[in-house]
């Protein structure tokens, strides 16, 4: 990846580390597949098809049609959703059994669920309830208004700020690294700003065809019904430190977890400085838990020394001295 020092503010985490650290990372609904996912589990585990099975009886998913959908084009979007999610955990499995835990984890946008299963906050089902209440409240909220969300590629947050020129109408709901980024709104203030983007020299200008405006604040409404969701779970503190993508802090509690999960909902996210907190702790291996590799993707505009393992070459750094050494270091 690339070298240098991140330019941003420190948190939390110390930035004088002692050994090199690893960090598992999950990432969002809707990302591409590669096509060979299930087999590379197969071939690793059983997983994948035990979670699918206990996702059947959770939520009534149809196992067997989820699994052979290999190319992630899912026409029901929650079905998607759980997908996404039974892959990360199946793979999260495969690593702790090798005694790769990961010194901090974190979830990209709604991959917090897999996070927190990663972290044992949560079991595998109350992360399908999670998603399941998440995206039905979302849903409800945003089918009755005329939202939006746009990719911008090639252009900084400070020049995305410039061409929103204060409409409060429309937000920059994630930075994914120095040029990526997601905005949110209403449909025609979305549009306008990407067509602007594009006039502005950006290499993509994407309208996704998904419209709830995720990480906004015009999901606050369902927000509230989340966080009286959440109330009625039993959430545990985390057995490895979880990087809040809303604020960058470590959550070391329930209380800090139930909290994430609800302004996850409205609050913007930053992939980018949650990247680079962990970076600056120390990070020097990731390992992106799910389908295809969009985290990697990301990971090449951000600043750092440091590498990306997906599923795809999972069993290269399973087999490594970096998987063996991390084993002894961690004191979990």
């Amino acid at each position: 990846m690339r070298t240098g020092s991140p330019s941003w503010n420190k948190h939390t985490l110390v930035t004088t580390v002692e050994r090199k650290k690893t960090a598992v990372i999950f990432p969002a609904f809707g990302c591409k597949y590669l096509g060979n996912e299930r087999g590379l589990l197969e071939g690793m585990s059983g997983d994948l098809s035990e979670l699918a099975a206990r996702a059947a009886s959770a939520v009534g998913l149809n196992a067997e049609r989820t699994l052979s959908c290999r190319d992630g084009n899912f026409e029901d979007e929650l079905e998607s959703q759980y997908a996404v999610y039974m892959y990360s955990c199946a793979v999260s499995n495969v690593l702790k059994r090798s005694g790769l835990h990961g010194d901090f984890t974190a979830g990209y946008s709604m991959g917090l669920y897999a996070a927190l299963c990663h972290a044992e906050c949560i079991t595998f089902e109350q992360g399908l309830s999670l998603i399941t209440t998440a995206y039905r409240g979302i849903r409800d909220v945003a089918a009755s208004l005329p939202f939006g969300i746009g990719v911008i590629s090639g252009l900084t947050r400070e020049e995305a700020i410039a061409l929103i020129d204060g409409n409060s109408e429309i937000e920059i709901i994630n930075v994914n690294n120095r040029h990526n980024l997601h905005i949110a709104g209403y449909e025609k203030n979305v549009k306008h700003v990407l067509s602007r983007a594009k006039e502005q020299g950006a290499i993509n200008c994407k309208y996704l065809t998904f419209h709830s405006p995720y990480h906004s604040r015009f999901m606050d409404g369902a927000a509230e019904k989340f966080r009286e969701y959440c109330g009625t779970l039993t959430i545990y503190d985390p057995v490895y430190p979880v990087i809040s993508t809303v604020d960058r802090r470590i959550m070391t509690s329930w209380r800090d977890v139930a909290r994430d999960l609800v302004d996850n909902i409205n609050r913007n996210i930053n992939w980018l400085e949650t990247m680079s907190v962990m970076i600056d702790a120390g990070v020097d291996v990731f390992v992106e838990c799910g389908p295809g590799r969009s985290l990697q993707r990301m990971a090449k505009f951000i600043d750092g020394d440091f590498d990306v393992y997906n599923l795809q070459n999972l069993r290269l750094l399973l087999s490594s001295d970096r998987v063996c050494s991390s084993a002894r270091a961690m004191n979990y």
